[in-house]
């Protein structure tokens, strides 16, 4: 069996008996959530499908997360190929962000991607030259896999960077490129990202209003289906791509609402979309981010996700879907011990939770710090589970200040509990003084069974496992799956933990 898999069942045997008995002096119990699920979801709660939570990947550095047809990347195909499995479905990829808005397509390019930084100091490359071999990289994840591909937004004509010239004829040419290499795999285009940050830059005047924006990308999007199928309005297009909004009654502001107001065509827009950070890590002096002031601050998280809830609201009444498709802890590459932990896991759970009770048809985080496996892939390994087999619904329990329950229904049953316990708890404290929150579940789920994400603590990345699994350096699922079982219809919670709980 393994020291590790010993080690894991014996974990699992005091769990168990901690919870059939709360009371013990060495269980540090510090609240307590009754639990009253409805039986049925709230009818106009959004139906969410098994690859909610999905990903979005910078645009320069998809090589490296798929590779190429002779050199695959067999890590990055084995951690999908455990989340199709998990949830049925493979996750949806958006491959984009600010990298895309400086890549030229060269159809005679022999390499697949020429990134050059200005500067080590640099995070990201300073402009892409794209190849045909580049679409090779789109191949490499399972069967199933979707991709939204982001395409260059450059000016129509006159464009001076990088000596494009005719930016409409790049952008068809690149978009031509990818339609082609991609085929049914590809779910959409995004032309351009964040350009609500470009009037006034080297990419469009002071005066490049909202307005302006949604008349070019019409244009734009038309003209590219003129040219891949001769239709005037082939509905294949992601819209906005905007920065966090924080003006949603402002009738000129750049959101999707206003957007929509403004013209973007329902005919060519599959969806809307936005993006959310937490906090940021980018050029800030004195004391940046930390865990607590960020991700495991729910007043934080949830008055950034208001703006979304009241976006989501008001496009729904078109028709247009609205998606989070770019989104994680920390901007500008993360943060270190925050972006790359336990607690960065942990934070996900609840986040994406949250977000599937409101109008988003997907949440989209970005994978922008590591091409291999970090904590924050056993949040998708956990929300697997939760979405497998789509059709899920999910209403709000608890909502506190550092504590989230949901109920999941599949298909209007209620199907599953999760609660999330964002209370701070480092692996150098005493273990033995880990607070714990008790769950008393519904009647009829006295025998539930325990899926426990759990560390030592959330300030380190090591040490992790979801139901007593983890994942090996070659992407792969090991340990055997440990389900603990409530006990009296008690279950409980550490501090730093998440439970998904299934009757």
């Amino acid at each position: 069996m393994g020291f590790l898999n010993s080690l894991l069942l014996l974990i699992s045997f005091a769990l168990e008996h901690a919870i059939a008995s709360p009371a013990r002096s060495n269980v540090n119990i510090t609240r307590s959530f009754s639990l009253s699920p409805p039986r049925s979801p709230r009818a106009e709660k959004q139906m969410h499908d098994a690859d909610y939570h999905s990903f979005s990947i910078e645009f320069c550095y998809m090589a490296d997360y798929g590779g190429n047809d002779t050199h695959p990347n067999t890590f990055s195909r084995q951690v999908v190929q455990n989340l199709k499995d998990i949830a049925g479905k493979s996750p949806l990829f958006r491959v984009g962000g600010s990298t895309q808005n400086s890549a030229v397509y060269y159809p005679d390019q022999s390499e697949a991607i020429i990134s050059p930084f200005s500067s080590d100091a640099a995070t990201q490359p300073s402009h892409s030259y794209l190849g045909p071999s580049f679409m090779q990289s789109f191949n490499q994840f399972p069967e199933g896999s979707q991709y939204i591909y982001g395409l260059n937004f450059y000016n129509p004509t006159n464009e001076t960077l990088f000596n494009v010239g005719d930016g409409l004829a790049q952008c068809v040419l690149e978009a031509n490129a990818a339609y082609s290499a991609i085929g049914d795999a590809l779910y959409g285009f995004e032309i351009g990202n964040e350009v609500d940050g470009w009037p006034g830059g080297q990419r469009r005047p002071a005066n490049w209003t909202l307005q302006d924006y949604v008349d070019q990308w019409n244009y734009y999007a038309k003209v590219i289906s003129q040219n891949l199928t001769g239709s005037d309005s082939l509905q294949i297009f992601q819209g906005c791509a905007f920065e966090a909004p924080r003006d949603v009654f402002d009738s000129t502001a750049w959101n999707v609402a206003n957007a929509e107001a403004d013209g973007m065509r329902s005919n060519m827009a599959k969806a809307l979309t936005k993006i959310q950070y937490m906090g940021a890590n980018c050029h800030y002096t004195g004391v940046g981010p930390t865990i607590e002031t960020s991700i495991f601050d729910r007043t934080n998280v949830l008055s950034r996700v208001w703006y979304h809830d009241y976006l989501g609201n008001e496009t729904a009444k078109s028709g247009i879907p609205y998606v989070l498709g770019e989104t994680n802890s920390i901007s500008c590459q993360g943060a270190a011990n925050i972006s790359d932990v336990m607690a960065a896991a942990v934070w996900a759970v609840d986040y994406v939770l949250y977000l599937s009770s409101l109008r988003f048809v997907a949440t989209r985080v970005i994978q922008r710090y590591s091409p291999q496996v970090f904590p924050i892939y056993y949040a998708a390994l956990f929300n697997a589970h939760v979405f497998a087999g789509g059709n899920k619904q999910t209403e709000v329990l608890v909502n506190g200040t550092d504590f989230g329950a949901y109920a999941v229904y599949g298909s209007g049953k209620l199907e599953s509990i999760v609660a999330v316990n964002l209370a701070m708890w480092n692996s150098t404290f005493d273990q033995q003084e880990r607070p714990y929150t008790v769950l008393e579940l519904p009647n009829g789920w006295e025998s539930a069974k325990v899926s426990r994400l759990t560390s030592p603590g959330v300030e380190i990345a090591t040490n992790i496992t979801l139901g007593g699994q983890s994942v090996n350096e070659k992407g792969v699922i090991v340990g055997d799956k440990l389900h603990e079982k409530a006990q009296g219809r008690r279950v409980l919670v550490g501090a730093g933990e998440a439970v998904l709980v299934q009757k």
